[in-house]
């Protein structure tokens, strides 16, 4: 199933359903009528054994977020900031679609998390590891006998293509959106 979303291209070749989550338009078959008090990633793809939520974000300035490369104390201080934000909306909307789709009654099988982000390979490194500090992956409590979530990876372009190369992603077009 192919899909497109901010400006790339998804082919999940064993998905049994793919739809964007967030979808405005509430024509549309796969609408939720998302609450404005709650966040949401970006694609649903329900997969044999698991689902996959997806967040896309495609910066138009990535060193906006990339504090190590910050020429003095106060560009790294906000670069920072951004980084800081940027971590918080990742996991927000991990939460939220989580929330959603309990409410749904869709969290039979395992979720895992795919941060699909334009930012180099070393911010990709240190968002991958706050991520996984924020959320709770696997059976994260000593009194859990379930999972909220099986994994979580953040990637960039070539990333992605590497690691998950049964689900080619290519752009489709520079959107320069966040």
């Amino acid at each position: 199933m192919k899909i497109n979303a901010d400006g790339f291209a998804f082919d999940f070749t064993d998905a049994i359903d793919v739809f964007v989550f967030d979808e405005k338009d509430k024509f549309k078959p796969k609408f939720h009528g998302l609450s404005h008090a709650m966040q949401a990633v970006d694609l649903i793809v329900e997969l044999e054994n698991d689902y996959l939520f997806i967040e896309v974000k495609d910066f138009h300035a990535p060193d906006d977020y990339n504090f190590k490369k910050a020429v003095n104390d106060e560009r790294v201080k906000q670069r920072r900031e951004y980084f800081n934000h940027l971590r918080e909306v990742l996991k927000h909307k991990f939460r939220d679609s989580w929330l959603y789709r309990w409410a749904e009654n869709k969290v039979e099988k395992p979720i895992r998390y795919i941060c699909l982000l334009t930012l180099d390979s070393a911010m990709i490194s240190i968002m991958n590891k706050e991520l996984h500090k924020q959320l709770p992956v696997g059976c994260a409590g000593p009194r859990w006998t379930g999972e909220v979530a099986r994994s979580c990876a953040v990637v960039n372009l070539d990333r992605w293509n590497n690691n998950f190369p049964k689900w080619p992603v290519s752009r489709t077009a520079v959107t320069g959106g966040t």
